[in-house]
């Protein structure tokens, strides 16, 4: 029994990394292991590079722009802009050694697992993501920029997240999808990725709620805070990104 014991510890010694010499490798005693007319000694095994990083996700997708456009292991420096209304961006990166040790601007968390929230100014920020293991580290860094408010009239539809008073006026949270439409006014609505978009409401901004067979007029934004459905879709009509009517959606295919 002693024997096959020991037979079963030279094998994951060898396996763990030890080199076999004639000698004893100029080492003390104690390090090395003599077997079978040879001496194992213990060696840092240098052969194996640093980890990287084998993919790097947002979740912005609907509106975040990276450059380059495509994420590469070998390329170290990337640039990613949103849109105006974008209040936080989270970073999920992918180590190609399952173990690495990830730090997003210090942050430890595990391989493919989201970071916190960043959270997003007018003012450009820089993220330092380093991914490390016994090899090394290699450090990616990614630029974060809002892009300037691109001032519209347009329709949209989504849930409403939240609504609430801020600073002078209402605002409201909502998750927005993409609408599409086919043959006149008939519209679909897809929604990929839960997302937060954060729009004022114009001081006249009207709101509905209930079915949109049979919609409720709001007397006020308070009025429709207490009883819009946030399971609910509705549509969002804006005038350069103020939101001036809220009424409820249904696709029609």
């Amino acid at each position: 029994m002693k024997r096959r014991l020991f037979l079963i510890l030279m094998c994951a010694v060898l396996a763990a990394g030890c080199c076999a010499r004639a000698d004893d490798g100029g080492l003390p005693q104690e390090d090395n292991l003599y077997f079978d007319g040879a001496y194992y000694y213990y060696y840092e095994d240098t052969s194996s590079a640093p980890p990287v990083l084998v993919s790097l996700t947002h979740n912005c997708p609907s509106t975040g722009i990276m450059l380059p456009e495509s994420f590469s292991p070998d390329v170290y420096g990337y640039l990613l802009t949103v849109a105006s209304w974008v209040s936080r961006v989270s970073l999920t990166p992918v180590a190609s050694d399952p173990a690495a040790e990830i730090r997003v601007n210090g942050t430890l968390i595990r391989s493919g697992s989201t970071s916190s929230y960043i959270r997003m100014d007018d003012k450009p920020q820089q993220v330092v993501i380093d991914v490390s293991n016994s090899h090394g580290t290699t450090r990616y860094t990614l630029f974060l920029q809002r892009r300037p408010s691109e001032k519209r009239t347009r329709v949209s539809a989504g849930q409403v997240n939240a609504i609430y008073f801020s600073g002078s006026g209402w605002v409201i949270d909502a998750d927005l999808g993409t609408v599409t439409y086919s043959d006149g006014n008939l519209s679909t609505y897809i929604n990929k990725t839960p997302e937060s978009y954060k729009y004022a409401a114009a001081p006249n901004c009207i709101f509905y709620y209930g079915d949109i067979a049979a919609p409720v007029r709001a007397f006020s934004a308070q009025d429709f805070a207490a009883f819009y459905d946030p399971y609910a879709l509705y549509r969002f009509i804006y005038i350069e990104d103020e939101i001036v009517a809220v009424l409820p959606y249904s696709p029609d295919y």
